[in-house]
């Protein structure tokens, strides 16, 4: 999924005031956590992650994959209702965006050979 199809399939299933530069943001802060977190210890992940500036192609790939990449729809969700002060809903994406991360963790983990001294924390 690119960055374009992230924000728009977000706009299209949950109305929102944010601006795109803002979705980019929480988009990009995300990747960023997810490399740190878990791709840089794996083989055959990216070796660096330089985030989605404000320049940043539309069609640049975010990190996770098909079939995991719904995290960012729930991601944005989190995010949205955090802004928006409401908390009930914002509990209840957290908890389904938290358990589709660590299902992409989980498979990350499965599949991909752990690279030699790396310490991973999750």
């Amino acid at each position: 999924m690119t960055l374009k199809e992230a924000i728009d399939r977000f706009d299209r299933l949950y109305p929102n005031a944010l601006d795109y530069d803002a979705k980019r943001k929480m988009l990009s802060d995300f990747d960023g956590r997810l490399f740190s977190e878990v791709l840089v210890h794996y083989q055959g992940m990216p070796l660096i992650f330089i985030g989605y500036g404000p320049d940043a192609d539309p069609d640049t790939e975010l990190l996770a994959e098909f079939p995991f990449d719904d995290l960012y729809i729930k991601l944005l969700c989190a995010e949205n209702d955090a802004v928006n002060g409401d908390t009930a809903r914002y509990n209840n994406d957290a908890a389904l965006f938290n358990a589709s991360y660590a299902h992409y963790a989980d498979y990350v983990t499965r599949t991909y050979a752990r690279k030699p001294g790396a310490r991973v924390r999750l």
